[in-house]
């Protein structure tokens, strides 16, 4: 039984976990025999889309969600016209109305996975949101993203599937980091030798808990630390600059910084002695906090959201921090900080052990082909 030809449309490739499960799916469906087809505004991530010989169609870099439901599906229609696409899998709310109308035109089913709770309070977003609960079948990366699509969508329920992102272990292998990685990214991230370094990867679009973290370093009180906030793509953000306002408020120039996206991630992991996600529950899912694991680092969650589900609490491979609690948070970093080489060791064995048993890209994959072929009825 041949793999079907996947369409994914998504928001952006510019890096990110989103991006990078757009490319894992896309190199799934063309190991098992198909195509993939991905539609989206471009991004960095486009050549390594190319290289895995899946297509790339360009999309409008901005547009409203109404316009890009009137316009876009016909262009892309008739783009497809001799591609025989079975399947147009959606990756945010807005490319949720194109893949509905598109996969009307052209008489196929379609997914929306939802890659995080629904956050909209205006009726406009709220009713882009609530288009996702339309389709043919949805996706939740986590438990907690599932709790909240059927606690707003109840008949949903046939049509959902928990099918949380993988780790590719061939790329996370702390044994396959040489010093000179290390050395390199150091020196590129300007950490101070002989610090304790604090990770936190993650975007600035808005505030998804970074003014906690700092606020929790402030109150950890220790020069000896250094907390990086990874993710910044060149242009300040709004919210960036507020952050950097934030930073100097707290008088920890020098020992918060934020830094760009980092391709070599699993460098930046064997750098850091903690890493961190914060956001509660408006974070979906983790990727950063099992890659991290995988890489036999302690980690911290904010409590009431996915990340929180990617970890075994109680320091057996991380810590949960109540949320908005930022004197907990410090508590947390500093219990991280402070094990000892033997227990530091013991945690990085139980905690690859953790990602790897749990977060397999294999058996995402595989999950991924059985619902594409039952969509496309093969």
């Amino acid at each position: 039984m041949s793999a079907p030809t996947l369409l994914q449309i998504v928001p952006t490739l510019a890096g990110g976990g989103l991006a990078r499960a757009t490319l894992e799916a896309a190199q799934a469906v063309i190991a098992a025999g198909g195509s993939a087809i991905v539609a989206s505004p471009g991004g960095s991530m486009v050549p390594d889309l190319l290289r895995l010989r899946a297509s790339h169609l360009e999309l409008p870099a901005r547009s409203h969600p109404l316009w890009g439901r009137m316009t876009l599906p016909g262009k892309l229609a008739s783009s497809l016209r001799d591609a025989k696409v079975d399947v147009v899998q959606a990756r945010s709310p807005a490319t949720g109305w194109v893949a509905r109308a598109l996969a009307r035109r052209l008489g196929i089913k379609w997914i929306a996975t939802l890659h995080r709770p629904f956050l909209a309070s205006d009726v406009t977003g709220r009713f882009v949101e609530g288009r996702q609960s339309r389709a043919d079948a949805v996706i939740a990366v986590s438990q907690h993203v599932a709790r909240d699509a059927l606690e707003r969508f109840p008949t949903l329920q046939d049509r959902l599937e928990i099918i949380p992102p993988g780790i590719n272990f061939d790329r996370f292998d702390p044994a396959l980091v040489r010093a000179d990685r290390l050395i390199r990214l150091a020196g590129e991230l300007r950490v101070p030798d002989g610090s304790h370094l604090v990770l936190c990867p993650g975007r600035f679009g808005e505030d998804n808990g970074q003014k906690l973290l700092v606020e929790a370093i402030r109150r950890l009180g220790r020069d000896d630390v250094f907390c990086l906030l990874l993710g910044s793509t060149g242009v300040p953000t709004p919210f960036e600059k507020e952050l950097e306002r934030s930073i100097e408020a707290a008088q920890l120039n020098g020992r918060v910084q934020i830094g760009p996206y980092v391709d070599d991630m699993p460098a930046a992991y064997m750098l850091a002695d903690v890493v961190v996600s914060t956001g509660g529950a408006r974070q979906g899912f983790s990727r950063s906090l099992v890659e991290a694991q995988a890489m036999g680092r302690p980690v911290v969650a904010e409590d009431g959201g996915g990340a929180a589900e990617t970890l075994r609490p109680d320091g057996v491979t991380g810590w949960v921090s109540p949320a908005g609690d930022a004197a907990a948070l410090a508590e947390s970093l500093q219990a991280a900080l402070s094990l000892s080489v033997e227990r530091r060791a013991e945690l990085a064995r139980a905690a690859q052990e953790h990602a790897r048993s749990t977060y397999s890209l294999a058996q995402t994959n595989q999950q991924l082909l059985a619902l594409y072929h039952r969509l496309a009825g093969r």
